[in-house]
């Protein structure tokens, strides 16, 4: 029987299905979101009161083999196959029944819930009280997302929470067995907003291995202040612990902190390694964003024998352009052992920089910068420490002259003289450093702090222009200037003996001052010779040759002894005298072949055809570069060495170098200052390439489809050469050799294992450098993953099983060297 119409009865089973068809909100934990700015988002309006919702229409389909109405009782029955139908919600039931006097809606003969927006509910008997605004459902399961729910009682609230008496859940979707699931004898449910369950078992296999007397979960989306999800686990290098105990802490939408401690016993069960964490994070989209975390480790729980480790990161635009920002990163430890000592990770472990840096960088107009940073490098293991605290740098650069013209004014001849002043540019920057520099001297046991201080300005004019607009000619001139802040008090020893004074303005030491100047003209052009033979697909060749030519002349300055520079900034505090001519010649050979052949349709003959366009394509085949130069000015040596360097594009995405030096001077021979045939001095190549294939093979088992089952592969190899020769005697060269190669590979053996492999070989040392195994296993809801390093800084041995939609709950184990 089908019939349709309007009940008043029949809006008491809607109401019972508007309060178990909300959302499964089970299976979230307490933990840490990414911070993300908040946006304002309208409310999703697809989920509503069913009594209330006027949006679509009243009608009501239901169905059974039997259809009972008892007036005297005022009772309503479906019997045998009984479904009811509202808008997206359908319940089916052996029986559903309605006492109209007392407002009691019942189900029985399991009754399953389905709505097309949530998930399906299930159960042996379900009950509604149309007054009190209470149900219950009995023995009820649900499943959202991999995750079941299972309820000996589940009752409705008139407030909406939902309350779940001896109650589990389980992501583990096997329906004859779960492998492990959380049962709870007292759950309350508000929806969307939090969970509290208590007491809290975890069950593995039906064994019960650990127990939480009570555990509130935030069910909301986004971030929510609250208790940290605790771990626990134990191995053979960390002993017991119990990590991630804390708070978090959601101020507001820009910023949050977190506070959480790990206690682990340690090799000897003295908790010497245990931790306490601290961290605030930061953001606003387009202003700023950041980060600022303190890590303190606990010798013993003794405070004042801690060590602290201080990481930090910052990004501010300071306004809306972005055209003046504020950024930092960087670390802070108390000594240069702290991490090697007590961090557990070989990440943390092999970090042995503490670096930290804070720049604020300015754009001024379209030409103008200024940078102020301030920074520190501290090596660990050598404890040498640089600090530069400040370090200003601002630039400018651009036309020396900029004639804007009115919108009424004609666009200036090309031989005006303007014209050519807008073809003026100039170049200035400055720099001033002041660096301290320690060095560890355990031999001598003394100080050996060193001061550094001065400042570098630079300017260069230059002018573009061009001769019978084939030629290139740029004129330049340079300016230097040097201030430093230190100077020798005796420049006449050697620097080995050498005694550095910083300025000290009250005994009238300002520092030293130095400076140099230079003149420069060159001139560049390009020829081009092309041959176009077309055999076959290849179509041509083209040789581009690029001449150059120079003169630089520099006078000379006279050395100031007593200035000591600056070691950071380039300075030059003598200038010997310069009259240099240089040559450069560069050789490009280009190729050209066919891609792809086109095809013109012969429409006489009725060829309708698409017509296709010839596709060409370039490689470059063969290139060089040379610069040798000439000093006039010289005593002797006036000839540079030749420097050249040949490419060779072996591969499509890869050109092959060699480089050489070549000197008209003979050092090793008895007239070392005579000028002979140039002879190789140096020369030197590397290559480096990585290679990656992968695919999929037959594994064998046939599916369900009738198909083979395929799994994954692949491989990867990289290789790197690097070798260089230099002449260190007369028929003598010294090889200098770089050599290795790295494997990784990657198999499938079945659908649930996957292996990894990965190492490295250095040829010069003639060992494998390093190896990893990693083999990983998916124990359906469960994953097993085991690595072995034989060797290297954090070589050992780890092993995990977890809960794959649940990592937090896992096992460790492991032994792993970190001294």
């Amino acid at each position: 029987m089908i019939l349709s119409r309007t009940h008043s009865l029949l809006w008491a089973v809607f109401v019972f299905i508007m309060a178990f068809a909300a959302p499964s909100v089970f299976g979230q934990e307490m933990t840490r979101f990414e911070l993300e700015v908040q946006e304002d988002v309208e409310e999703d309006t697809t989920e509503v009161d069913w009594m209330n919702d006027t949006t679509s229409t009243d009608t009501v389909e239901y169905r059974a083999v039997d259809l009972e109405y008892d007036v005297e009782n005022s009772t309503f029955n479906l019997n045998n196959t009984a479904q009811l139908k509202y808008r997206t919600a359908t319940l089916d039931a052996d029986t559903i029944w309605f006492d109209q006097k007392n407002s009691v809606l019942a189900a029985a003969g399991d009754p399953i819930l389905r709505e097309s927006k949530n998930p399906s509910l299930s159960g042996m008997r379900l009950k509604y009280n149309m007054k009190s605004k209470i149900g219950e459902i009995y023995y009820a399961t649900t499943y959202q997302d991999n995750q079941q729910l299972n309820g000996m009682e589940v009752r409705r609230l008139p407030d909406q929470r939902i309350q779940i008496a001896r109650g589990d859940f389980s992501t583990c979707n096997d329906s004859t067995h779960q492998h492990f699931y959380f049962y709870g004898r007292r759950m309350v449910v508000k929806p969307k907003e939090t969970i509290t369950a208590r007491p809290v078992v975890l069950n593995i296999a039906d064994v019960p291995v650990a127990v939480l007397p009570m555990i509130v979960a935030p069910l909301k989306s986004g971030r929510k202040s609250g208790l940290l999800t605790p771990k626990f686990g134990g191995d053979q290098k960390q002993g017991y612990y119990m990590s991630n105990l804390g708070f978090y802490y959601a101020a507001n939408d820009y910023w949050d902190a977190t506070l959480k401690g790990d206690l682990i016993e340690g090799e000897e069960a003295r908790f010497e390694r245990s931790t306490v964490t601290g961290e605030i994070r930061y953001k606003k989209r387009y202003l700023l964003d950041g980060n600022i975390s303190y890590t303190a480790y606990l010798q013993e729980f003794d405070l004042g024998n801690s060590g602290y480790d201080i990481r930090f990161n910052h990004k501010q635009n300071l306004t809306p352009d972005g055209k003046h920002t504020l950024s930092g990163s960087g670390s802070f430890v108390s000594s240069s052992k702290v991490r090697k000592d007590n961090a557990l990770d070989a990440e943390t472990i092999l970090d042995q920089q503490a670096k930290a840096a804070l720049t604020y960088s300015g754009r001024f107009g379209n030409n103008k910068s200024l940078t102020v940073k301030a920074s520190q490098d501290h090596n660990l293991v050598t404890d040498r420490m640089e600090r530069s605290i400040p370090d200003i740098q601002y630039s400018m650069s651009g036309p020396l002259f900029d004639f804007e013209l009115d919108e009424d004014d004609v666009a200036r001849d090309d031989n005006s003289f303007m014209n050519y002043l807008e073809k003026l540019n100039y170049s200035f920057s400055n720099r001033f450093n002041y660096t301290t520099v320690r060095a560890l001297d355990s031999l001598n046991d003394k100080d050996t702090t060193a001061q550094y201080v001065g400042y570098t300005g630079n300017f260069s004019l230059d002018y573009s222009g061009s001769l019978f607009d084939v030629i290139n000619i740029t004129p330049r001139a340079s300016f230097a200037g040097y201030w430093t802040g230190t100077q020798w008090i005796n420049p006449e020893d050697s620097l080995k003996y050498r005694k550095r004074m910083l300025l000290d303005p009250e005994h009238d030491n300002y520092g030293q001052f130095a400076y140099n100047h230079n003149y420069s003209i060159s001139a560049d052009t390009k020829l081009y010779g092309i041959w176009v033979p077309e055999i076959g697909r290849f179509t041509g060749i083209r040789h581009v040759l690029s001449p150059k030519i120079s003169y630089t002349y520099a006078p000379e300055i006279d050395t100031v002894k007593s200035f000591a520079p600056h070691p950071y900034l380039g300075q030059s505090f003598y200038q010997t005298k310069q009259k240099t001519v240089g040559f450069g010649l560069n050789n490009d050979f280009d190729i050209k072949y066919l891609k792809v052949a086109g095809y013109k349709p012969d429409t006489t003959k009725g060829d309708t055809a698409k017509a296709v366009e010839d596709q060409y394509g370039n490689r470059r085949l063969f290139t060089t570069r040379h610069s040798l130069s000439y000093n006039f000015a010289a005593d002797s040596l006036r000839f540079s060495d030749i420097t050249s360097s040949f490419g060779f594009q072996i591969l499509p995405d890869y050109l092959f170098t060699i480089n050489t030096r070549h000197s008209f001077y003979h050092k090793y021979t008895e007239e070392p200052n005579k000028v002979q045939v140039p002879e190789l001095t140096y020369w030197g190549y590397d290559f480096s390439k990585r290679f990656s294939w992968s695919g999929q093979f037959n594994g064998g088992l046939p599916s369900q489809m009738g198909k083979y089952e395929t799994l994954k592969w692949s491989f990867g190899l990289d290789y790197s050469y690097s070798f260089s020769s230099s002449r260190v005697a007369r028929d003598l060269f010294q090889d200098k050799v770089t050599h290795s190669t790295g494997i990784s590979a990657s198999l499938q053996p079945t659908r649930n294992w996957e292996m990894t492999y990965s190492t490295r070989y250095n040829y010069n040392e003639g060992r494998f450098v390093s190896h990893e195994f990693t083999f990983n296993r998916v124990l359906h809801c469960w994953q097993l993953d085991f690595t072995w390093t034989p060797t290297g800084p954090a070589a050992g041995w780890s092993f995990s099983i977890y809960v794959r939609d649940l990592p937090d709950i896992k096992l460790n184990a492991g032994s792993t060297d970190t001294k």
